[in-house]
């Protein structure tokens, strides 16, 4: 069996050590020449490394295992880099990858991060797809930028799993031309992806529900003028993406906030923005104790009417709090969650269970067709639908 010539950004490489970009093609044409007719895959190794850097093997070598004084300053950082180029990984995790299939689906998401409830709720969802298909998941926690750095970095998960669901985690054309060279399909939520081996996008619609659930409920069915917002801090623990939407879920629910506001001519008032730093219960308390504070020093016709929350975990905090001071005040939520049913919430459904099927369906259908034609489908992208649920904490009667 013949194997396969590798793509190769000769150009990068070229200009990353200042070499002629023929000198780079010529030494990979002839790393390549000694392996053809192998039958197993052609994956970069430490000869290639050497080759395409014109080190000697043993330099590359304990550098990999982390010798130190192997190579000099520079030759160290351009040695990160063109294993990130070339996609190199230890030859135990390549060998591991080879001809296996696992039954097991690698997820990972921000989970005990800003929305942790939420991200339950969609893990409910692949577990339940995943269980009556015989999967069985690796969960990964990726609560920072410097996590997930490492963990597309390290990928612990090569070798253990048939395919990856990342949620709400941007991942950079570098680690995806690793995880391509290992075949390894990735099923993005919340995020926009358009590369191989992504094999699936699901994207939130936009903002218009909640738009909608403000202008034409709050406003023009209830008549509240006086409309406090609950919602993330605009700094970003964890940066969600690098699209057009990034951070789609906070910059979002505030313009459908302000826009629905300045559809009515009401006046933006910053003064009853209240920022809090995670989608919590107690940040949720605590904010009605400040926005019961702000209240007390309005006058009567500055006073707030209702509060909407941009998670329904913030408004179950304000509910509980404002009951324990036996008082009412209408409230609004964002997800759907199992709390929002309980304490009869108004809310946004993002079908968070339903997402997490999807997410799964896509990855394993994908996974069947690689049986079937050797290769994984084109890319699917598909919207996240999200309604208007309305409920009593809103001021309704039923």
């Amino acid at each position: 069996m013949q194997i396969e010539n590798i793509e190769l950004p000769v150009e990068e490489i070229a200009e990353l050590y200042g070499r002629d970009p023929f000198e780079i093609r010529d030494a990979y044409e002839e790393w390549f020449d000694l392996r053809r007719g192998r039958q197993r895959p052609n994956a970069p190794d430490i000869r290639l490394l050497a080759s395409l850097s014109n080190l000697s093997t043993t330099s590359v070598s304990n550098f990999l295992r982390n010798k130190p004084g192997s190579l000099s300053a520079i030759n160290a950082q351009r040695m990160a880099q063109l294993i990130e180029i070339v996609g190199y990984v230890p030859s135990s995790a390549a060998q591991s990858l080879r001809g296996r299939q696992t039954n097991v689906i690698g997820i990972a998401l921000p989970l005990s991060s800003i929305s942790p409830d939420f991200y339950l709720e969609i893990l409910s969802g692949i577990k339940q797809e995943a269980d009556i298909l015989g999967y069985r998941h690796f969960i990964f926690n990726v609560t920072t930028d410097e996590a997930r750095d490492d963990f597309f970095g390290s990928m612990p998960f090569l070798g253990i799993v048939d395919g990856l669901i990342v949620i709400g985690l941007y991942i950079d054309r570098s680690r995806l031309r690793i995880l391509e060279r290992h075949n390894l399909p990735v099923a993005v939520v919340y995020n926009r992806v358009a590369l191989q081996p992504v094999i699936s996008n699901l994207v939130a619609q936009d903002e218009s529900p909640l738009n909608e659930l403000i202008d034409r409920h709050l406003i023009k069915h209830h008549g509240y003028r006086r409309l406090a917002l609950v919602t993330l801090t605009t700094s970003n623990p964890l940066k969600m993406g690098d699209t057009i939407r990034e951070d789609w879920s906070r910059v979002g629910r505030i313009s459908a906030y302000t826009e629905a506001l300045k559809a009515n001519q009401i006046e933006y008032d910053p003064e009853i923005v209240f920022e809090v730093e995670e989608h919590s219960f107690s940040e949720g308390y605590r904010a009605f104790e400040r926005i019961l504070r702000k209240n007390e020093g309005l006058p009567p016709s500055g006073k707030i009417e209702a509060i909407v929350c941009t998670s329904d975990t913030l408004a179950a905090g304000i509910l509980t709090a404002a009951s324990r001071q036996k008082m009412s005040l209408p409230v609004t939520g964002f997800d759907n969650l199992p709390v929002a049913e309980l304490l009869d919430i108004t809310t946004i459904d993002q079908q968070a269970r339903d997402v997490g099927r999807l997410s799964f369906r896509h990855l394993y259908n994908a996974l069947s067709y690689h049986k079937r034609k050797g290769k994984y489908p084109a890319l699917v992208e598909e919207s996240i639908n999200m309604q208007v649920v309305i409920r009593r904490s809103c001021g309704c009667s039923h």
